[in-house]
């Protein structure tokens, strides 16, 4: 592809954010609905304990509480990555021209990124859950990622937690099982995401144009590696703990969960297919992949 062409999609998606943006700051999208508080803070099926033994002991009321801690957790690790990618990505491109159609629309993706992150922020507050501390090791990984990651990898980890964040909320925003505020934050994120995904696939392609065997090989296994990372930091002891449960008896049922796995499978196939279609899929990485639970 042209340059010329690749500015051309450029200047679409900057004209898509033009015609359908929200203002994430307007307190309408946290107004609780009738019925909230026994409404889940996300689809039940997308909690790790669902369809176990566990699960199956819990009343209803205590599955709702689970759920509200969880999507906290889920929601918190977006926040996370949002806000690594701005800093990573604004750091590689400080000096670059900003009459580019590619670097004016990562003007407006930083943007709608701050508000998203704003949102879900509100959003866990207005259903009366909380964010939990993160794991040392989490945030090890997001400094590496923020300072060293690279052109094709930062925009690779980016798209795999947006892809698997997509196919989690396209559930949340249409079930009237989910509190009102999760699901209108959830369209909200879809329907703004979807330019965001778009932009960082034709980076990646962009990216790889070229590309030696030796960087496209480190670039794979890292790509994997950060998503495996991303991946396991959705589940958080803190939140059971807090809840009054076992965290041996948890970890015990979530490893032993098919169901689980089955979901988390289903949220990256389109990251996957995209991967394998860019020639981003290796031995080493199906098998990162597959310790994810991913593939």
């Amino acid at each position: 592809m042209t340059a010329s062409e690749s500015d051309a999609i450029f200047n679409t998606l900057l004209e898509s954010a033009k015609r359908l943006s929200f203002d994430s700051r307007n307190p309408l999208i946290y107004q609780p609905e009738p019925g909230d508080d026994e409404r889940h803070g996300m689809t039940p099926q997308w909690s790790p304990l669902f369809d176990t033994p566990m699960w199956e002991r819990m009343s209803e009321s205590e599955r709702v509480r689970v759920t509200r801690n969880e999507v906290a957790q889920f929601l918190s690790v977006g926040i996370w990555l949002e806000v690594g990618l701005q800093v990573a990505l604004l750091r590689a491109s400080h000096s670059a021209n900003p009459a580019r159609p590619d670097i004016k629309f990562l003007f407006n993706e930083c943007a709608d990124e701050n508000l998203h992150s704003l949102m879900f922020a509100n959003a866990i507050e207005s259903i009366g859950s909380k964010f939990y501390p993160r794991d040392r090791m989490l945030d090890f990984f997001g400094w590496v990622f923020r300072h060293i990651a690279w052109d094709e990898v930062a925009y690779g980890i980016v798209l795999a937690g947006e892809e698997i964040f997509d196919v989690m909320q396209r559930d949340w925003m249409t079930s009237g099982n989910v509190a009102a505020p999760i699901r209108r934050s959830a369209y909200i994120h879809v329907v703004e995401e979807s330019r965001h995904m778009a932009y960082a696939r034709r980076k990646i392609r962009d990216q790889l144009i070229g590309l030696s065997r030796v960087r496209r090989f480190m670039s794979t296994l890292i790509i994997a590696m950060g998503t495996h990372v991303i991946a396991k930091s959705l589940i958080n002891r803190r939140i059971y703990d807090d809840l009054g449960l076992d965290w041996n008896d948890v970890r015990s049922n979530i490893d032993e969960n098919e169901h689980h796995r089955m979901m988390f499978r289903r949220a990256a196939e389109p990251f996957i297919e995209f991967l394998s279609q860019e020639g981003l899929l290796n031995f080493g990485a199906r098998w990162i992949y597959r310790k994810s639970n991913l593939l």
